[in-house]
């Protein structure tokens, strides 16, 4: 997998090392994270910073253009492609925790795939259509797979204690 154990809470992480001096302190603030191109090579998404949250954009390399596809109340990062190109997993901070979200780019639905106590981040598309994260659902960072319709949840790895 391309993106693996990131750690704990992407995005907190992020806020606080904007802080510390490797970034250059308070003063400097962090812009368009996390790329990922498009299967056919001709878009990237990423997150940006938007009033105080995380959203989620698509740059069109041909054109230059940008289009905002999330716009709430939620913390969106961590986006990836779909094999096909036609849908986007990312992670969500929504009501103080993370889960997995599908956005399907035609219809622009966002579909919520995990609802689990514990935080769900680091999504990624696998070639088997299927979406590998982190989860400490069971107080120990682990890797599970769910596919796109948020079914068929399976655990891949345990953690030795």
């Amino acid at each position: 997998m391309k993106r693996t154990l990131r750690g704990a809470m992407l995005a907190a992480l992020l806020f606080l090392l904007a802080g510390c001096s490797f970034f250059g302190g308070n003063d400097v603030k962090y812009t368009n994270w996390e790329p990922d191109m498009s299967p056919d090579g001709s878009r990237l998404v990423y997150e940006s910073p938007v009033n105080e949250t995380l959203e989620l954009f698509i740059l069109h390399l041909e054109t230059n253009e940008t289009e905002q596809l999330t716009s709430d109340e939620a913390e969106d990062w961590s986006p990836v492609w779909s094999p096909d190109g036609s849908q986007i997993a990312f992670a969500s901070i929504f009501e103080k925790n993370a889960d997995i979200y599908v956005l399907d780019l035609e219809t622009r639905t966002k579909t919520r795939l995990t609802t689990d106590a514990g935080d769900d981040i680091n999504p990624d598309w696998g070639i088997d259509n299927r979406i590998y994260f982190n989860s400490n659902r069971t107080g120990t960072w682990e890797i599970y797979s769910i596919d796109p319709a948020g079914e068929r949840l399976v655990k891949i790895t345990e953690t030795a204690e």
